[in-house]
């Protein structure tokens, strides 16, 4: 790549950041904050994260101890909120924020 190419690249990205609307980024600035919070509940730091998606790939059979349950299924719940919440917060608030404040983001 060279130098031209790089500020050609770098211009366009910044001219799609530039065309979104206060609603698009209030929407993902919702979302990006569920997340967060979620996050800091749910893993604490990356460590947590990491050794959530071990247990939820791990190859221990649902049924390893008779009438107790296993981490694998809390990890695979604790993942799937912490990618559906988000995104579900960051929809609902692109919907409803019209709603909520019309004076805010026009429809």
């Amino acid at each position: 790549m060279n130098t031209d190419s790089i500020k050609t690249h770098a211009t366009d990205a910044m001219q799609w950041a530039g065309s979104g609307s206060k609603l698009t980024y209030s929407a993902i600035g919702v979302g990006l904050v569920v997340a967060l919070i979620l996050f800091k509940v749910f893993f604490k730091d990356f460590p947590g994260l990491f050794h959530c998606i071990g247990y939820s790939i791990s190859s221990q059979p649902n049924g390893a101890a008779a009438g107790q349950a296993t981490p694998t299924a809390g990890s695979r719940i604790k993942l799937l909120f912490g990618l559906a919440l988000p995104i579900g917060a960051a929809y609902a608030s692109y919907v409803y924020l019209p709603r909520l404040f019309p004076t805010v983001f026009p429809g």
